[in-house]
């Protein structure tokens, strides 16, 4: 298992633990190494760098929470589909060289600018106009392209007022210039994630509004799920605790964390158990 400290010493209850963090590889602010400089700061030992589609961040945010005495968790989260619905599956203890998961990142690397191409050009049919060259210019050079490279465009041009303004208005899914992701399957992305050695945890599920599909999900290999999200409210969090319950899943959490420049501070806010990440790391097969 990659991990910057192996003889892991804290408390079963200790709360410092967080397995759901971006960085700006895909759609945070801050670069891996500063991300995991704010997760110590913020006192947590035990972190994740879970990017969407991409691994590219792991080797960075692994060394440098090596020098900072953290535990590190090599994490992605994938993209997937049900149902027309957007569903995220975070992966844990993943091995970041698997063939067949960097066969499906390469994939949503290329689909992912082939997709933003689309929405600008919709935006400019909407009036928005937006120099597509100068976009990719700025932000083509992310290993993982998304909505939010989009609208922090969009508000920096000063094309929009207010970034809620972005998705409630235009890239919002369904929204005039939204344009899908090419996704694979949800129970596919949990077996893609087994595969490569990881644990995978269906993530905030309420947002995805797919619970009927956590069965298929556990019979594909699904780990855990999401139970604290800062997006859950306490009937939510109850609502899939049980449910974690009833299908034998790991109760997880996380902030979600993308960085200050998005809104509310979350470093630190969200912190789990390190007996749930232990649970966690158990389902993964590392450490037996």
């Amino acid at each position: 298992m990659p991990s910057s400290s192996p003889n892991l010493d804290l408390p079963g209850d200790a709360l410092v633990v967080d397995l759901h963090l971006h960085s700006s590889v895909s759609d945070g602010s801050d670069a891996p190494g500063v991300v995991m400089q704010r997760a110590e700061a913020a006192g947590l030992r035990v972190v994740s760098l879970t990017d969407h589609d991409t691994v590219v961040g792991l080797a960075e945010g692994r060394a440098e929470a090596g020098r900072l005495g953290l535990e590190f968790v090599d994490g992605i989260e994938l993209s997937a589909s049900h149902g027309g619905r957007l569903v995220h599956i975070l992966g844990h203890f993943v091995r970041p060289g698997d063939p067949t998961l960097g066969e499906q990142i390469r994939f949503y690397r290329e689909n992912r600018r082939t997709r933003m191409a689309g929405m600008i050009e919709r935006l400019n049919d909407l009036g928005v106009e937006v120099d597509q060259e100068d976009f990719f210019r700025e932000y083509g050079g992310a290993a993982s392209v998304t909505r939010a490279h989009l609208s922090a465009y969009l508000m920096d041009r000063r094309l929009v007022a207010r970034r809620e303004e972005v998705f409630s208005k235009y890239l919002g899914e369904g929204g005039p210039a939204y344009v899908a992701l090419d996704m694979i399957s949800a129970p596919r992305a949990v077996e893609l994630i087994a595969g490569a050695g990881g644990a995978a945890t269906l993530a905030h599920p309420n947002l995805s509004e797919s619970d009927e599909i956590i069965p298929e999900l556990v019979s594909a290999g699904l780990a855990g799920i999401e139970v604290d999200h800062p997006s859950q409210d306490e009937e939510a969090r109850g609502r899939y605790r049980a449910l974690a319950g009833r299908h034998g899943l790991v109760r997880m959490g996380g902030s979600d964390c993308h960085g200050s420049r998005h809104g509310l501070e979350r470093m630190g806010q969200h912190r789990q158990s390190v007996e749930s990440f232990l649970e966690l790391r158990e389902r993964a097969g590392a450490g037996r």
